[in-house]
């Protein structure tokens, strides 16, 4: 028999009180000293991002210390009541050795193993950046030669969730010939060409989901400067009774929850930037001004999620496509806005595929040149290399009657994919009625002109998504889509 003495101020109720919370203490005891670990992001077989201070986060009992342990470098800490650790390694310099990460708790003690340093970069976007290797032109051959141990791929399912998550499914892994056809094909020449030019490990954050507009991959106060965003977003996504569904009805389009699903549980991964490539689906709403503003707000949004005030974004620009007539403009509308993002917007740049897609097809499977042309970028601004990667912009104009002759920033020199003349401009007089202008290249100018023209006021290039471009300059780089307006 077990006697209990009950003090004689302690009423029994009260006594019972303390004995329930007592109990619930001692079967809570075992959780919390289990309750040691990682944030989901840091694995065994990830690459750490080298080069700046790493904040290595996760979870214990409140008040627990903890100890990590990491490539020379021995850190102490302790759990917040909330039971959340953060820990700052040094910046690393990059290293192919598989090294071991150890957190030691109280009771308890985690190794992760075979981690490399190197660069890391996120993939995301929705079927063109999805679209896997295997799918892509000479993929399959590609992937079955694929033997890169060192660089390693975290692909993620692009959930959706009504509140933002901690957890998602997926596993940090090398890749190799088994694996490497599911990964982007974008990203995989994008991975490949930066691990052949750096000669460093390179870690592929993928996360993807065809058919996706802009808003499910934005935060949710992301759209709070923006009123004109938030107006417009709330007009589309009003539910009217009856109404057969739209392609924003659609649950995976619904504002905030693939972030909130797959993005916002990956924030505590450290990266260099983000590789992008969207905007099909926001052909069917999005004005230029709007589109514009709803990328601005993703990218800001994701430099708060990330707490990367330096993050770099590059994104493709949508490639040409026979679409129905009413939606030829709105798809110009986009490039002008992803170009004008690139233009405007610090650290984001913008790779133009107009000479490589398919007019029949929304997933050209010539996926190699857009993952070279991100690379390139990456390789110039982020890694200090001389390649051209810069895509013509126009710089100058001189008119001589009803001539006009354009130079360029970044072209020394044209020539056309096909060897045939050049395609795709238009010039206008007083009247602003564009005609199909002829472009001849002299040098590093090119003179344009129309009959019908004799005193050009305006001057554009790539305005019907309906063609495809056959303008290059020497490296091989179109020029995107722009209008000049001739004083």
């Amino acid at each position: 028999m077990i006697l209990i003495r009950r003090p004689r101020s302690c009423p029994a109720s009260l006594l019972v009180d303390k004995m329930k919370k007592g109990l619930y203490l001692t079967l809570l005891l075992p959780l919390l000293a289990g309750a040691l670990e990682f944030n989901g992001v840091f694995q065994s077989n990830m690459v750490l991002q080298r080069g700046v201070p790493l904040t290595i986060s996760g979870k214990a009992s409140p008040g627990e210390k903890i100890t990590l342990s990491f490539a020379g470098h021995t850190l102490k800490g302790t759990a917040s009541q909330d039971g959340s650790w953060r820990l700052v390694l040094p910046a690393l310099e990059g290293s192919g050795k598989n090294r071991s990460m150890i957190l030691q708790g109280k009771d308890k003690k985690i190794v992760l193993e075979n981690i490399l340093t190197g660069e890391v970069w996120f993939c995301s976007g929705q079927s063109n950046m999805h679209w896997k290797l295997f799918q892509s032109l000479n993929g399959k051959e590609i992937a079955s030669r694929s033997d890169h141990p060192q660089i390693r791929t975290l692909m993620v399912d692009a959930n959706t969730s009504v509140k933002p998550l901690e957890s998602f499914k997926g596993s940090w892994r090398p890749l190799t010939p088994g694996n490497a056809g599911k990964l982007s094909g974008v990203g995989f020449f994008f991975a490949r060409e930066l691990h052949r030019q750096l000669g460093i490990p390179i870690g592929l954050v993928c996360v993807t989901r065809g058919g996706t507009m802009i808003e499910p991959w934005t935060p949710g106060d992301a759209w709070d400067p923006y009123p004109a965003v938030k107006k417009q977003v709330e007009q589309i996504y009003k539910k009217t009774p009856g109404q057969k569904p739209r392609l924003q009805d659609w649950i995976q389009n619904q504002p905030h929850l693939i972030y909130n699903g797959a993005i916002h549980p990956l924030r505590h991964i450290t990266c260099r930037g983000v590789i992008w490539y969207q905007g099909c689906s926001n052909v069917w709403n999005d004005t230029e001004e709007i589109y514009f503003l709803k990328q601005k707000a993703l990218f800001e949004g994701w430099k708060k999620a990330f707490d990367a005030p330096e993050l770099k974004f590059y994104l493709v620009q949508l490639a040409p496509l026979k679409r129905p007539a009413r939606y030829v403009r709105k798809h110009v509308d986009i490039w002008l806005a992803q170009q004008r993002f690139a233009d405007t917007v610090r650290n984001v740049r913008m790779a133009v595929i107009n000479d490589v897609g398919d007019l029949n097809n929304i997933h050209p499977v010539n996926k190699e040149p857009v993952g070279l042309r991100l690379a390139r970028i990456a390789l110039k601004y982020d890694y200090g290399r001389q390649v051209k990667a810069d895509f013509p912009r126009p710089e100058k104009y001189i008119r001589k009657g009803s001539t006009v002759e354009l130079a360029f920033r970044h072209a020394s020199g044209w020539k056309t994919t096909d060897g045939k003349a050049v395609r795709n401009f238009e010039t206008a007089g007083r009247d602003g009625k564009f005609h199909e202008a002829k472009a001849e290249i002299s040098g590093k100018y090119l003179k344009i002109s129309a009959p019908q023209v004799d005193k050009p006021v305006a001057i554009r290039y790539m305005y019907d998504a309906c063609k495809m471009g056959n303008l290059v300059n020497e490296a091989g780089l179109p020029p995107g889509t722009f209008e000049v307006q001739i004083k």
